[in-house]
């Protein structure tokens, strides 16, 4: 019980800033692109580039390549789901969906409540993976709809996190360390990520007709999606165990999350893009952030 109270201590101040962006949008009409522009271009690349400075150095070559290796898995699920019930779901929309998980803006909460503040850390080595197949195959998939190969491949070499990755990686085979004085502004940083993100989900929520709710459907994605991640994050695990065996338990938990994590908020962006779904899309972030809240409670029982 103690940790579920810290785990809503946490998580309900972000998600407040739902209703919040929904009463903003409603109120004042601002456009999400006004946050989401300083918060992938600026706030989490910070905290990208800084956490990677903290990280362990080899979970750091090893938690990313198992998200990895999990979104790319994704997509042939994706595609089922198309096949058999969601023929009127936007493939690529749908592949994003299932592929894309809210390990940053969810996560660092989450982490935080169940962990501590020093292994957010090892939450940022597990997002990296997910990050880079969403910044260059899930990105690409989706330009290349709109734009030759050769633009679309412009068009992912323009993504920030790209940079600051390589940059972070540079700075961590050199040994750098994370300035003392960066510590502190980092923290609330964090808090800012988290909380931006909520409020850009609250801003797009703002424009959906609920009408257009198709309950059946979104339960099916729903279970689909959280089955399949957790039986394929299940294999990465117990393969890592009995190859690498580098992880330690803590590990093994985060990693255990994230299949109930919720679906990440640049689906939405994805969508507005290829300029089908956006409702749809809006949807399927918020219904399962308020379902991977339900999820994530339980999975504290039977964790912690």
């Amino acid at each position: 019980m103690k940790e579920l109270l810290k785990l809503y201590g946490e998580l309900l101040p972000v998600m407040a800033f739902i209703p919040i962006g929904y009463w903003v949008k409603k109120k004042f009409n601002v456009q999400a692109k006004y946050i989401s522009a300083p918060l992938i271009k600026v706030l989490l690349p910070l905290v990208v580039f800084f956490n990677v400075l903290d990280a362990e150095a080899q979970k750091l070559y090893i938690l990313p390549v198992i998200t990895f290796i999990l979104a790319l898995s994704m997509n042939p699920v994706a595609n089922f789901a198309h096949k058999k019930f969601a023929q009127d779901m936007e493939p690529l929309l749908l592949r994003s969906s299932f592929s894309f998980f809210n390990i940053a803006f969810f996560g660092i909460p989450t982490v935080t409540a169940l962990f501590g503040e020093k292994d957010v850390s090892n939450l940022i080595c597990i997002y990296l993976g997910s990050a880079l197949y969403g910044d260059t195959i899930g990105y690409f998939q989706v330009a290349k709809t709109k734009l030759s190969k050769s633009e679309a491949i412009k068009k992912v070499l323009q993504i920030p996190f790209l940079y600051v990755f390589v940059a972070a990686m540079i700075c961590k085979v050199l040994e750098v360390e994370t300035p003392e004085f960066m510590k502190a502004p980092i923290k609330v940083i964090s808090f800012c990520v988290s909380s931006a993100g909520m409020l850009i989900v609250g801003l797009q929520l703002a424009d959906v007709d609920f009408k257009e709710l198709e309950g059946k459907l979104y339960a099916k994605l729903f279970a689909l999606r959280t089955v399949a991640a957790a039986v394929i994050v299940g294999a990465l695990i117990l393969a890592e165990y009995l190859i690498l065996n580098q992880l330690e338990d803590k590990d093994y938990k985060m990693l255990a999350l994230v299949p109930l994590f919720p679906v990440a908020a640049n689906v939405t962006v994805f969508a507005s893009f290829l300029k089908t779904g956006e409702s749809q899309s809006v949807l399927l972030v918020f219904l399962s952030t308020i379902l991977s809240l339900v999820l994530v409670s339980l999975a504290v029982l039977f964790l912690f």
